[in-house]
This record gives structure tokens, C-alpha cells and sequence, in this order.
């Protein structure tokens, strides 16, 4: 049972996620959303990731976690987070570090003291949002040395609200589709040259990659912009400028 303060948050945090501003670009929806989880439950370090065929979006937004932070992350430690996506299969939607044993000992605690300690962390509890039973984004949360461990209790807080944000998240992306599409600087080069009507070898020799990954790059572009021809997508890129 809760007690009446812990009540009123969980109240609170719905109304306020709840009345996001749908018309605010990306980063400041994300950003925002990452305020109200600090202000209603004191979760102080934070990050936002977009989730794509299981990788993490390498333009995170982050609330209280520095910037040489996340790059040491990606560079070096992500495949040892016992929470990164490719760790999550058949796990629960909200994710304490503690009780994950997805990976092996060894390899969580090289993760725990390499990166974590190593960065003044502690703890680290995860939670995933989803679009048509796959992972679309993920708010990881951390513990600064000298701060409570994760708990059941913030597993059950979060699942409280996750719903709520999950479908705030979704709702802000169908209105601003421009804004949270998300696209690498790889994909923004292949749709320069797409635009000028190269053909599919073309671009790999000019972006010094193969044909198969230019496919793999317009596949992922063609789910982005919800389309299924080379024309709708540069149809659709050009009014995403006009909007």
C-alpha cells in the first residue's frame, strides 16, 4: 500500500505527463518528461534513448548525466549492461540491475565496476516503452554514490505511470512525426543523394559502404517515414521541410 504523499506523486506525475505539450519538438518532450519523473519521484540522473532494431539511438537526451558519460557508454561498455536492449529479451517492461541475470556474473560486474564506479554510479534500473510489441524507446534512470539503491518499490512507482508515458510518447511522435523520425547523419547523406535520383550503387560508392547496406539504410528509412517506394520516401522527405 502507498502512503498518501506517494499517492499524490503518482497523481501528480500522471496529470503532468498527461499534459505534455504534444506541438514541443523532440528533445524538449523527452527533456520535459525526464523533469517531471525528477520532480515527482527525485529520479536526478536520467537519459532518454530512442530504440531502433535493438540499438540504442547514439543522440540520447539526458537529464543530469554528462555528455563524455553516455559517449564512454556507447564506445566501450554498452553490450555489458545487463539492461541495454539486446539483454532484454522475456524480461519485464521495467527492469531493476540488481535482479537481472540475463547476462553472466562475470560480465555484470565488470559492467559495475569498469563503467558505473567509474563514473560515480551505483545503481541503474530501466524502463521500456513499446510500439507494436517492440522496443521503441528506453528511460534508463541512475543511482549517484551516496543515494538509495533501486527498489521493487520504484519498479512498481514506474509501472504505475508507464502506460501514461508510453502512450504520451506515442501520441507525440504520430503528431510530430518530422521531429522524432530520429535520423542518422548516414541516412541524411543517402537521402541528399536519393533526392538527385542515384540509383542504389551509385550511393554506396559514394558513401564508401556496400549495396546491401545502402538497402539496409532504406528499409529502415522507409519504416521511419512509414512508406514503401524509393518515390514516397522523397515525396514525403521534402514535405517533412514544407510542414
Amino acid at each position: 500500500m502507498y502512503e498518501h504523499k506517494e499517492v499524490e506523486r503518482l497523481l501528480e506525475a500522471t496529470f503532468r505527463i498527461s499534459n505534455l505539450n504534444m506541438q514541443q519538438t523532440s528533445e524538449d518532450f523527452k527533456l520535459n518528461m525526464l523533469k517531471v519523473l525528477s520532480e515527482c519521484f527525485q529520479y536526478e540522473h536520467t537519459i532518454f534513448w530512442e530504440v531502433e532494431d535493438g540499438e540504442l539511438n547514439e543522440q540520447p537526451v539526458c537529464f543530469n548525466i554528462e555528455t563524455y558519460t553516455v559517449q564512454n557508454y556507447l564506445h566501450e561498455y554498452k553490450y555489458y549492461d545487463p539492461l541495454h536492449p539486446v539483454n532484454v529479451q522475456n524480461q519485464p517492461d521495467i527492469q531493476l540491475m540488481q535482479r537481472n541475470e540475463v547476462i553472466s556474473m562475470k560480465k555484470k560486474r565488470y559492467y559495475v565496476d569498469r563503467f558505473l564506479h567509474l563514473n560515480n554510479f551505483t545503481d541503474e534500473m530501466a524502463m521500456y516503452l513499446y510500439n507494436q510489441q517492440k522496443p521503441a524507446a528506453a528511460i534508463g534512470f541512475l543511482r549517484k554514490e551516496g543515494e538509495i539503491p533501486f527498489t521493487e518499490q520504484d519498479s512498481q512507482k514506474l509501472l504505475y505511470v508507464k502506460q501514461m508515458i508510453e502512450n504520451v510518447y506515442l501520441l507525440h511522435q504520430y503528431v510530430q512525426p518530422g521531429e522524432s523520425l530520429q535520423i542518422t547523419q548516414r541516412e541524411k547523406e543517402l537521402l541528399m543523394y536519393l533526392c538527385k535520383g542515384f540509383k542504389n550503387a551509385e550511393i554506396a560508392s559514394y558513401l564508401y559502404v556496400s549495396e546491401n547496406t545502402v538497402k539496409k539504410h532504406l528499409q529502415n528509412l522507409y519504416r521511419k517515414f512509414q512508406v514503401t517506394s524509393r518515390t514516397q520516401l522523397v515525396l514525403k522527405y521534402a514535405e517533412s521541410f514544407r510542414a
